[in-house]
């Protein structure tokens, strides 16, 4: 994956920080995490610590920036702002912030979807309005249209 652009003040980390403590505080939240679209932890936030964030944040960009792919390759016209995940004891969501940024959230599985889907989107427009266009960045399609190209080419003279 590239690597990240985007720098921040401590004053805008701080802000940020805060801002997912609070939510933190509010609900059964194992862990909240921004992260860039290339898969750099930015700030994250969790009650215990010990939690790998580095490969959290990588894991989320991935999945995030595959599940866009699957869209595109499907016809789908308008990019994907938001994954859940429901495991047995926690739900996880993981939804854009801007253009280059996501935001993961880990909650108790009896959090109710709505309340964390709420709670997503009022976090992340708090967060958009910390880093302002700084989060405006689009990721790099993960397949370039020559390579499409070229690999349906590959395949075509193989068979």
């Amino acid at each position: 994956m590239a690597q990240s652009q985007l720098v921040l003040s401590v004053q805008q980390l701080t802000e940020i920080r805060n801002t997912l403590a609070q939510l933190g505080q509010q609900a059964d939240v194992r862990c909240a995490l921004l992260a860039d679209m290339s898969g750099q932890d930015i700030v994250s936030w969790e009650p215990r610590g010990g939690t790998d964030t580095a490969s959290i944040a990588a894991l989320a960009a991935g999945d995030l920036m595959a599940t866009l792919e699957v869209g595109r390759m499907l016809g789908g016209r308008r990019a994907c702002n938001l994954i859940v995940q429901e495991h047995d004891d926690l739900t996880i969501l993981i939804g854009r912030v801007g253009e280059g940024l996501l935001l993961l959230l880990a909650m108790a599985k009896d959090v109710p979807l709505g309340w964390s889907r709420l709670a997503l989107k009022r976090t992340s427009d708090r967060i958009l309005s910390v880093v302002g266009s700084a989060a405006m960045t689009p990721p790099p399609p993960a397949v370039s249209e020559d390579f499409e190209q070229n690999f349906a080419a590959q395949l075509d003279s193989i068979w």
